[in-house]
């Protein structure tokens, strides 16, 4: 396929996704006002109070026993105050979009319980270690991590058997191609590039941009966000190990060498976080299942 026309099959994908996972605007302009340092509580409360499916959910968070409020959280100005901004836009763009993909028609190449479990274990393992490397970025990094597939989720929604081609041609010794080289051989672009370029299209930040478009070529990223999509790279080896309770670096896609050194991380660190994640991960839940309502789970 010449680039003419992947690109411009990349692009219809895009545009398609507005049918497929149709957005509240309300989203992207309480995301835009969470990083505005000077938008006012009262503000961001008037443009969240447009969707009451999101005020809802805000406020069941502010008062579940994370966060154990000393009296009930009963207005969005409250909540904002006691999750803050950082909390919130992870909170507010997580769930328009695992709401948004329930819509979804379920099929059995890619379940959405499958999808949101992977994508919730990257999420937990990439706060983790940017904890350690840039605690300042961890809620945007927990975030990329949340949404790091959606590229994948888009692709096997929109054309399912292209995509498990593409799945089966990379298992394939003799071919040797990544699952992502299999994608850009059948489609023209793999899954990241799509998601990319969705998350671009939606007007989320960039560091989204760059961690959904860049998590399998780290080293390819732009520098002012290659921590944050090198971090989500190992994290997204870590969650293939943690959903398969493994250890063994041969069950999950490899990590570039050179991440290592660039991060100064050690291999050990984040088999520790795999295994904190394997305790964690119900935590998020309440992000991939806007029906959840805060009780544990059996």
């Amino acid at each position: 396929m010449s680039d003419r026309s992947a690109n411009d099959s990349l692009e219809a994908r895009v545009q398609s996704a507005d049918k497929l996972l149709a957005m509240p605007q309300v989203v992207f302009e309480v995301a835009r006002l969470l990083e505005d340092d000077d938008a006012t509580a009262a503000r961001i409360a008037s443009s969240l109070g447009r969707d009451p499916g999101l005020v809802a959910l805000v406020l069941r968070i502010a008062n579940s026993p994370a966060y154990a409020p000393a009296r009930p959280v009963d207005s969005v100005d409250r909540a904002i105050a006691l999750l803050g901004r950082d909390a919130l836009q992870r909170l507010v763009v997580a769930s328009a979009i695992t709401r948004a993909t329930a819509s979804i028609p379920d099929q059995e190449r890619l379940p959405l319980e499958v999808f949101w479990r992977h994508s919730a274990y990257c999420a937990v393992i990439a706060r983790q270690l940017a904890m350690r490397v840039s605690p300042r970025q961890a809620s945007g990094i927990f975030l990329a991590g949340l949404l790091h597939d959606l590229g994948k989720l888009l692709l096997f929604s929109q054309s399912p058997e292209s995509a498990h081609r593409a799945f089966l041609s990379s298992l394939d010794v003799g071919d040797g191609l990544s699952p992502q080289g299999a994608e850009r051989a059948q489609l023209g672009f793999d899954h990241a590039e799509l998601g990319g370029a969705l998350a671009a299209h939606w007007g989320l930040p960039e560091l989204l941009v760059d961690c959904l478009a860049g998590h399998h070529h780290p080293l390819q990223a732009p520098e002012c966000n290659r921590t944050a999509v090198m971090l989500v790279h190992l994290a997204n080896t870590g969650a293939h190990l943690a959903e398969i309770d493994s250890r063994d670096w041969a069950d999950a896609p490899p990590v570039d060498p050179a991440v290592w050194d660039a991060l100064h991380l050690a291999p050990e660190v984040l088999l520790a976080a795999v295994e904190e994640a394997q305790h964690e991960v119900l935590a998020v839940q309440d992000l991939c299942d806007p029906a959840h309502d805060g009780e544990p789970r059996p």
